[in-house]
């Protein structure tokens, strides 16, 4: 026999099962806010409609956005200030490695470092500045099992496994353990809590594949590039260009994973290309990921990124591609002299430069956005921010902190020690890395910072 209070239980746990069930029997197509706001203040799906952002209301959206550059991708400029010979996340690993850290404690530094270099503080400080969206600059190797990083972990400390690393790529592309299990993956695992985050303070979310399989171009620097335009050329026991096969693979995964959740502004498929000689294999490649993208159904805005680090279309009009609905076209601005702004590049597809942003914009009726831009002084910041603004162009600053004991163009700035000086101050660095123990560059940020 049931108790009566316990009946009484029974019923409202009914009741509300019934009422959770009839508020949640819609559109599944959104994620549905897990964050105590009201639900107007919901985010949802973004679109392109012709030179605009539009939310799902019909009404214009311009993302000011942050770079969480070093967070899954270590660059070396932002690990040391003075130049040291470190360029790439891989270097830094061997340099812990010939300093005797064991490649166990090497990823658990690692580990360390994921969990700690962003978290809720840090997305609610970027929040509490106004700024409404993140970029994120992922790691294709954080979509692989520990396991098969651990190959091309090996690949690092000795170049000779390289090819047996590529190899392994093929067998586990080939049997369909490549990204198999989404929610097992550190990456997803990472991405997850950072929408949880966003969702919380009402911002958007890119998603930035920055290092590539392979590489995407000659800069190792932003990609942990082993071999220099290895997604472009390198090929398997099959003939296969292994590394486009392996980047489609992962973007098909991530397209199935994240298709219902509108905390997502867009894909942005491959970071600054560059360096290579023709735009045809870079138009090749996001034409087979922007269609594989589609194929699955999946609607979000997609971002193109052109060679000459994300600034050149030639051959990558929307027209020239099979589908070109929600689509939009990427700039990064850096070092621009103020009194070349305004004269056109003679090439028009060249659109880092504000002319020729606003001409491509109205000449294709796409939507344009400024995906970096940063690292100058802040009166160069403050113009720059005013003129994108004025033209109706979103923006991401780069980046949201990095290493230095001065004032510099990030918004916060983490102390020395510096992860360059290996393994007597990998404890501190640690240490130094929690938002807590950063500190403001409070002029930056009022160079920068969204406006009320």
């Amino acid at each position: 026999m049931i108790k009566r209070s316990n009946l009484l239980r029974l019923f409202l746990s009914i009741g509300s099962l019934i009422l959770f069930m009839c508020c949640h029997s819609g559109n599944n197509r959104h994620h549905t806010a897990s964050s105590s706001k009201a639900s107007s203040h919901r985010l949802t799906r973004l679109s392109v409609d012709q030179t605009h952002i539009i939310n799902e209301h019909g009404e214009k959206v311009m993302l000011r956005a942050v770079g969480l550059g070093g967070w899954l991708l270590q660059e070396g400029y932002m690990l040391n200030p003075n130049g040291e010979e470190i360029g790439t996340q891989w270097q830094m690993k061997n340099h812990l490695y010939n300093q005797g850290v064991s490649p166990e404690n090497v990823e658990a530094f690692y580990q360390e470092w994921r969990d700690n270099f962003i978290t809720q503080k840090d997305i609610d400080d970027i929040a509490s500045l106004g700024f409404n969206a993140v970029r994120v600059p992922m790691h294709y190797e954080l979509f692989l099992t520990a396991a098969q990083r651990s190959w091309r972990n090996k690949a690092i400390q000795d170049t000779t496994q390289l090819k047996h690393y590529v190899n392994g790529l093929s067998k586990w592309l080939d049997e369909g353990s490549l990204f198999a299990q989404p929610d097992q993956l550190e990456g997803i695992r990472l991405l997850d809590k950072l929408l949880d985050w966003c969702e919380t303070n009402e911002m958007y979310v890119i998603l930035d594949l920055h290092a590539a399989p392979g590489g995407q171009g000659t800069d190792a620097n932003i990609a942990d590039i082993l071999v220099k335009n290895d997604l472009w050329k390198r090929k398997d026991q099959k003939q296969r260009l292994i590394y486009q096969e392996v980047t489609i693979t992962l973007w098909k995964m991530l397209s199935k994973k994240y298709i219902h959740d509108d905390r997502i502004a867009w894909y942005d498929l491959i970071n600054e290309p560059n360096n290579i000689p023709s735009n045809q294999p870079i138009h090749d490649l996001f034409d087979r990921l922007i269609t594989a993208i589609r194929d699955l159904g999946d609607l979000h805005i997609i971002m193109v990124e052109g060679n000459g680090w994300g600034n050149n279309y030639d051959l990558m009009e929307p027209s020239t591609f099979r589908h070109s609905e929600n689509l939009i076209y990427n700039a990064h601005r850096y070092w621009i002299p103020v009194e070349e702004d305004t004269v056109p590049d003679p090439n028009p597809n060249q659109i880092n430069r504000i002319v020729n942003l606003i001409a491509f914009r109205e000449r294709h009726q796409v939507p344009v956005w400024v995906g970096e831009t940063g690292e100058n002084d802040n009166e160069w910041l403050k113009q720059n921010i005013e003129k994108l603004e004025q033209a109706n162009i979103g923006w991401c600053h780069w980046t949201y902190k990095r290493f230095d004991e001065r004032e510099n163009a990030a918004l916060r700035r983490i102390p020395p020690p510096y992860p360059t000086e290996g393994k007597s101050a990998m404890e501190t660095v640690l240490q130094n890395i929690h938002f807590s123990n950063t500190v403001p560059n409070n002029q930056t940020i009022q160079a920068v910072a969204p406006k009320p």
